[in-house]
């Protein structure tokens, strides 16, 4: 008996715990509840909804039609969208390598410890994101005009014609990537000179007793050690350029032709000007599939960092 008293006293403080972290689950579930509907009625209900739509043959004027299953993804594989998409991964890889690269020697820069004003030239360099993307593209619109814009009166002082800036397949999709490159390069700045900020610095030092140059150290010590925060600025910029639009629809609506035209806006096009919304669901979904897989073979790239 007296040894039975013993082992329940010595199971009660388990049985206590289990029962504290049975309440605990239960409160963080309670808590979570809200939360978790509000998510199912703003994300998970209009994305359902939406993949319902890409199963059906939905034109606005004739309303719902029939069940067709795949019949609209199986539309979409033609030479049109096969050409946005290919606007789209040109797009997504300029303006990721190119605003890197500027972004990455900014904050090399700023973390110069004999740089002065520092806090100053961060201020200015932030001033393009926070801007709107919307008035960025009708600044740029303006100052590209062809007619009264000032960057070919510019031009003409030196002897070179104007140009047609949005109006010229040659021109159009690289001047679209010069402006995202203006807006957007702002944001890749900030998580760079975060991270190299927040690096430790006994590696450098140690590397420059062991007499390692400046690119020695960069390349040993300081690329190595901010691996993980140039995978995620890299990732989120990646998404955010292939879902590229508000430059496109502001600037060029797509043209000239469709040399500037974007999955998303293609989307947009299908759904808003030809009223297809079973197609444009469909695209939106193969775009959904993209920066989920793109996501996800990131994230393994930075865990097995």
């Amino acid at each position: 008996m007296k040894s039975a008293t013993t082992s329940m006293n010595l199971r009660a403080p388990h049985l206590a715990r289990k029962g504290d972290e049975l309440s605990l689950g239960f409160y963080k579930f309670v808590f979570m509840t809200p939360t978790i509907l509000v998510m199912m009625l703003v994300v998970a209900a209009p994305l359902l909804y939406s993949f319902y739509l890409s199963l059906h043959e939905y034109i606005v004027t004739y309303g719902q039609g029939p069940f067709i299953g795949l019949g609209n993804y199986v539309l979409l594989m033609g030479r049109e969208f096969a050409g946005v998409s290919w606007v789209t991964m040109k797009l997504t890889v300029s303006v990721v390598v190119i605003e890197f690269l500027i972004a990455f020697s900014l904050a090399l820069l700023l973390n110069q410890s004999w740089l002065r004003f520092r806090e100053f030239y961060l201020v200015i360099l932030m001033l393009p994101m926070l801007m709107t993307p919307v008035a960025v593209a009708l600044m740029f619109r303006l100052m590209f005009n062809p007619n009264l814009g000032i960057i070919n009166w510019l031009l003409s002082l030196v002897g070179i014609p104007a140009q047609g800036w949005f109006g010229d397949p040659n021109l159009a999709l690289a001047t679209v990537i010069f402006v995202d490159a203006w807006t957007e390069t702002s944001l890749m700045l900030i998580m760079l000179y975060a991270g190299l900020r927040s690096l430790p610095q006994d590696p450098v030092e140690a590397a420059r007793i062991d007499g390692a140059n400046a690119w020695q150290i960069l390349r040993h010590v300081t690329l190595p050690t901010l691996r993980p925060v140039i995978l995620v600025t890299l990732l989120i910029r990646m998404i955010t350029a292939l879902k590229s639009y508000d430059l496109i629809y502001i600037l060029t609506q797509g043209g000239p032709g469709k040399t500037t035209e974007t999955i998303s806006f293609y989307a947009y096009r299908l759904g808003f000007r030809f009223l297809d919304i079973g197609q444009a669901a469909a695209v939106s979904f193969i775009l959904l599939i993209a920066v989920v897989a793109l996501t996800l073979v990131l994230l393994r790239i930075l865990r097995e960092r």
